[in-house]
């Protein structure tokens, strides 16, 4: 499986928040940013490939671009992934994943008091999928679980509910999106982001040796 995250199409202001984004494309011969990161990308994963996409796909109207990407893509919404976008995400034949989707085993019942811990807005913004590899339990997220971003104050609550999970779930390790160039301290957070991963897909075999 590859995992890549917050390839947010359209979003110019990005290029700015992230210039290593148009400075990548510039050393690789582009000034379209969009259509770089879609060869690019499609350059590594095949159409046959299982592809975790965590989260940010697109802004405005370029979420159509998502169909040229290549992979056999499983999406954990975003906090940019508006609910128009995905529609469009599953019409295309995306699996998107818009709420808490446990795949080990063990007993879901210990979920419950979550619902009434949470409000409804902070359990509808929270995706994750929960799922053993290698050996390990990982959890999948848009946002890291023990995210120590200042930036991120106001997501605050849905890294606590993913913490909770995490911990019922006795999982290893966070793979998420969402900070960019920002690495959280916590080691067992592993950022996603193209930005710190060359604008390439992570091999998940390869990120769970190391």
């Amino acid at each position: 499986m590859k995992i890549i995250s917050d390839t947010h199409f359209g979003h110019t202001n990005m290029l700015f928040y992230e210039p290593s984004r148009i400075q990548k494309a510039r050393m690789e011969g582009y000034e379209d940013f969009d259509r770089f990161l879609i060869e690019y990308l499609n350059s590594y994963i095949s159409k046959d490939d299982e592809v975790l996409h965590l989260g940010d796909v697109a802004f405005k109207d370029k979420y159509i671009l998502a169909e040229k990407l290549n992979g056999k893509i499983t999406l954990i919404k975003g906090n940019h992934d508006k609910q128009k976008h995905i529609e469009y995400y599953k019409s295309i034949g995306w699996d998107v994943i818009e709420d808490i989707r446990i795949q080990t085993d063990m007993d879901k019942s210990r979920f419950e008091y979550l619902k009434y811990k949470y409000d409804k807005k902070t359990i509808s913004k929270t995706a994750c999928l929960v799922k053993e590899v290698s050996g390990k339990k990982v959890l999948f997220s848009h946002y890291p679980v023990f995210n120590d971003n200042p930036y991120d104050e106001k997501f605050k609550d849905i890294s606590k509910l993913l913490e909770e999970v995490f911990t019922l779930c006795g999982c290893d390790i966070n793979i998420h999106g969402h900070t960019h160039s920002y690495t959280v301290g916590d080691k067992r957070c592993i950022n996603a982001c193209l930005e710190v991963n060359d604008f390439k897909p992570i091999q998940i075999s390869a990120v769970l040796n190391q």
